[in-house]
């Protein structure tokens, strides 16, 4: 079994927040090595929406200058 990573208890950065309509998104830059995200959505009728979006990625993990 994996070991859990205790709390420090410090605030993260701040999520990217936006509107639309009648509302809100969320987003959270996750720390991991894959650059995922999380954006929950709030709506008007008090609906909440989570999603981690794929990431894509090109198949070749380096670029030509590296």
């Amino acid at each position: 079994m994996a070991m859990r990573k205790a709390l420090d208890r410090r605030p993260g950065p701040m999520p990217d927040i936006h509107t639309d309509a009648d509302s809100v998104s969320f987003t959270f830059d996750l720390t991991d090595p894959l650059d995922a995200r999380l954006i929950v959505r709030c709506d008007a009728s008090g609906e909440v929406y989570a999603s981690i979006p794929e990431v894509r990625r090109s198949p070749y993990p380096f670029t030509a200058g590296d």
